[in-house]
């Protein structure tokens, strides 16, 4: 048997700019590249003629959905071969209403033999946001020099930094009675092939997969997939054997040119290298109370950093609207003082983190002191809104803190 790649990321960019436009303008000189431009699409699509009709089909589809809405991992789906004769292949992806990027881990396990292990990285953008409590205050300076408040606030208590853990420790998913959603965007984790040069099973084993990031991916609404394939029930080996000859050739066909094209600065082959190892399971976190009536919490997540995994603690994500609409919480008194000693009693986790101060909440009853944390702003230009509270007639209204930046306004 042998173990056969059939597929190869590649993100290829191409911009053309055409100058000269409308009838009295001179016609500039073609541009020479357009004609490489042109022979490589060509031979791109020569190359594509090549590539045999697939034999695979979908045996199997299981779908796995996450239980919190933003969580890094890592995430463990399992499965096992199919036994098919002359090959299998095993297709991850992740389904939802964005892409999703990160790491996987696919180990493989087989009868009297030592298991095998595979890493890469998967996906080429996310929009995490909503897992990373980092919206933002807007404060204009210039003109008049008004201010506004809005976002994130509180903080859990405690940061903490391990170093990264030797074995994983992850979350199994649980298989779901749901269909895989008819649209969606798709964010591809992983495609394994195994084929056998005879007409015996291409693979006996069990496979775990286990998926991971560096920082909280929004999982709402996303489901894992894992599909199962196997080559068509009725292929004979003299039909195997020649399409093992073709993907052959369009296989060689295709390095050689994706070769050409990044010489040739046409094309990027995109980094699959694993940046940062599993993180731990999460912490345990003890939420303050919440500060208005349509707070979400995010959960705390692990930053990776000089080979240590640094907490970076989870806080309440307050809309605009709650704010607006003096939704926020609102306590018959004034809070107490600031306590005297309001600073740092941890070293500072990572470079890029700052320190948040701690804040007063009221919990119904009374008053609870949360204490501050290290936190990782959006850019250096960012800079931590305390939450204060508004006191009207002996009544004080939360107004909640979150980052800031300003934006100079031009005279």
């Amino acid at each position: 048997m042998r173990r056969a790649m059939i597929e190869v990321m590649r993100l290829g960019v191409v911009v053309c700019l055409v100058l000269g436009c409308g009838s009295s303008a001179k016609q500039r000189a073609a541009d020479p590249r357009d004609a490489e431009r042109e022979a490589a699409a060509a031979r791109a699509k020569q190359i594509e003629a090549m590539k045999p009709a697939s034999p695979y089909e979908v045996r199997d589809r299981a779908v796995y959905r996450p239980a919190d809405r933003c969580g890094q991992g890592p995430y463990r789906l399992e499965a096992d071969s199919l036994r098919a004769k002359y090959g299998e292949r095993l297709v991850v992806y992740a389904c939802g209403k964005h892409e999703i990027s990160g790491n996987y881990r696919i180990t493989t396990t087989r009868k009297s033999r030592a298991a095998d292990t595979d890493d890469a990285a998967f996906g080429f953008s996310r929009d995490n946001e909503a897992c990373k409590g980092r919206n933002v205050t807007a404060v204009t300076s210039g003109g008049g020099g008004s201010s506004s408040r809005s976002g994130g606030s509180g903080v859990a208590r405690g940061n903490a930094t391990t170093t990264a853990p030797s074995t994983i420790n992850p979350t199994t998913l649980a298989q779901v009675s749901a269909s895989v959603p008819e649209h969606c965007v798709k964010s591809f984790v992983l495609n394994h092939s195994w084929v056998s040069t005879d007409d015996d099973i291409a693979i006996e084993a069990h496979f775990a997969i286990d998926i991971w990031s560096d920082e909280p991916n929004d999982l709402d609404g996303l489901v894992f997939v894992v599909e199962r394939s196997a080559v068509v029930a009725d292929m004979t080996l003299e039909r195997w054997h020649a399409h093992e000859a073709a993907d052959d050739a369009y296989h060689k066909a295709y390095m050689a040119n994706l070769d050409v094209e990044v010489r040739a600065g046409r094309t990027t082959i995109l980094d699959s290298t694993v940046k940062t190892p599993p993180p731990p399971p999460p912490r345990a976190e003890v939420q303050p109370p919440r500060p208005s009536k349509n707070a979400r919490w995010i959960p705390g997540y692990w930053f990776y950093e000089a080979t240590k995994f640094h907490w970076i603690p989870g806080l309440w994500d307050v809309p605009a609207e709650d704010v607006q609409r003096t939704l926020t919480v609102q306590a018959p008194t004034p809070p107490p003082a600031v306590p005297a000693r309001d600073e740092p009693t941890e070293p500072q986790p990572t470079r890029a983190a700052v320190w948040t101060p701690g804040a007063w909440y009221w919990d119904g009853r009374a008053y609870v002191w949360i204490a501050g944390a290290w936190r990782i702003p959006p850019d250096p230009q960012h800079t931590w809104q305390r939450p204060t509270w508004n006191v009207n007639a002996g009544r004080a209204t939360f107004v909640p803190g979150g980052w800031r930046v300003r934006v100079r306004l031009g005279r």
